[in-house]
């Protein structure tokens, strides 16, 4: 899988970062765009949109420009070969990406747009990869003023909000008014979907040559006094409530790979499969499973189609777990997305979802 400078031409990315939505997405986006992998034979820029609508542009986070207009930000910007998008907030999985890719014209590696507005839909991913085969919890999209028609134990979570913002475990009948009113901060519809006791699994994939490769699973480690992760066991976050680096001190564990059974990953294998394929992703994508604790069967939680390709990324620990070179993997990635034609994005792409074999590797899943 390896591709070197000597046989690739220099590759001409442009890191896009930041948010126009909020402190805590912009600090969000920084905290991964700071970690990206830089493989040899490519020469990086960067546009950071803020807050307040300038932008930035730099050779580095370190040596940004002042901040100047989109249209000047435009103006300015280098030839580029490839978009590699760092943003989490609902645009930047959008819009942004809608803007560089089917606007300007820019190959974009990650899902098109069309597709992330489907995944950061909570309500609307499940019924997608249901309809494939893929098992999910009972669940109900809530509006203020409807009536809650599942039993505790439930959760209750904004049905367009990431890092388990505004999410609660009910427990008893009498603490749903109160998730609501928590979730409702965050998102004017919510999901409330049964909860599945069990094991907490997130799984991978990554197109390859027309294949998918499903990487090593990473268990989070919940227990009866944690039994979901909730945003403080992802991100720490400063008094004001902006992040500023991944949890270093949540009780809930993250072990990669996770000790499952062959049967186990054979299962949530092919159902990751399925949901990359109904939800029309690309390149790769991520999911949450719910490994229920009396049947064992896995349940397709929510996913999420990002990769910000820094050591810290969920993906790239699966990558090294597995140990697989992360920059050889990155850029072949990468040279794949650039020669892909925007206006036909999408057209090309062959998938399976028989076993594969991942390149460079004997073990076949």
């Amino acid at each position: 899988m390896s591709l070197t400078q000597s046989s690739q031409s220099l590759l001409k990315v442009l890191h896009l970062a930041g948010s126009r939505v909020s402190n805590f997405y912009y600090d969000l986006s920084m905290i991964y765009a700071k970690e990206v992998v830089q493989p040899p034979g490519v020469s990086s820029y960067y546009a950071i949109v803020n807050p307040d609508g300038f932008w930035q542009l730099g050779m580095s986070l370190d040596s940004r420009s002042e901040k100047i207009s989109l249209q000047e930000m435009m103006a300015r910007l280098p030839q580029i070969d490839l978009v590699v998008p760092h943003m989490f907030c609902f645009p930047g999985m959008t819009s942004f990406r809608a803007f560089f890719e089917d606007i300007l014209g820019l190959p974009m590696v990650g899902s098109p747009c069309y597709c992330t507005a489907l995944a950061t839909n909570k309500a609307h991913t499940k019924s997608v990869v249901s309809a494939a085969g893929v098992r999910v919890a009972k669940g109900q999209e809530v509006r203020r003023g409807d009536r809650i028609t599942l039993e505790t134990p439930l959760i209750v979570k904004p049905n367009s909000e990431d890092n388990s913002l505004g999410l609660t475990l009910v427990s008893r009948e009498d603490r749903i008014s109160e998730a609501l009113e928590v979730g409702f901060e965050h998102d004017e519809v919510l999901l409330v979907e049964e909860y599945i006791p069990g094991r907490e699994l997130r799984v991978g994939v990554i197109e390859h040559k027309g294949e998918l490769w499903v990487a090593p699973t990473i268990e989070y480690l919940v227990t009866e006094k944690n039994p979901v992760r909730m945003v403080q066991d992802k991100l720490e976050r400063r008094s004001d409530g902006t992040p500023y680096r991944q949890s270093k001190n949540s009780p809930v564990k993250l072990v990669c790979p996770a000790d499952v059974t062959p049967e186990l990953f054979e299962k949530v294998a092919d159902a990751a499969k399925k949901a990359h394929i109904a939800l029309g992703c690309r390149d790769y994508s991520l999911y949450d499973f719910r490994v229920h604790a009396q049947t064992h069967e896995p349940y397709l939680l929510e996913a999420g189609l990002f990769w910000s390709f820094g050591k810290i990324s969920v993906i790239s620990r699966m990558l090294e777990a597995d140990a697989q070179n992360i920059e050889e993997v990155i850029l072949d990635l990468w040279h794949t997305a650039a020669q892909r034609n925007p206006v036909a994005r999408g057209s090309s792409i062959v998938r399976h979802t028989r076993r594969t074999v991942f390149p460079d590797r004997n073990s076949t899943i």
